[in-house]
């Protein structure tokens, strides 16, 4: 495998990392996933439903509203943290 680098705020890194871990998978792994799966979401619903099927559209459209929610939390709490 070609090794790669990226930026990211240091806080995000740490708990990619953390998440990664608590569920036995590595970062690369965990990163790996989270960039497929924004790929993946910027397919049109039929498109992701021809190959997924109907149900995984659904799934993956409550999983982009938690996904939003969840950023906006974590940036709020960073920002509470910095102040």
């Amino acid at each position: 495998m070609e090794k790669t680098s990226i930026s990211m705020d240091a806080w995000i890194l740490k708990s990619a990392r953390e998440h990664a871990e608590a569920r036995g998978m590595s970062l690369s792994a965990f990163l790996a996933r989270g960039a497929l799966r924004e790929i993946a979401a910027t397919h049109t619903p039929a498109a992701r439903a021809a190959m997924y099927g109907a149900g995984a559209v659904a799934t993956q459209e409550a999983d982009e509203r938690i996904t939003t929610e969840d950023t906006a939390r974590a940036a709020d709490e960073r920002r509470g943290e910095a102040a």
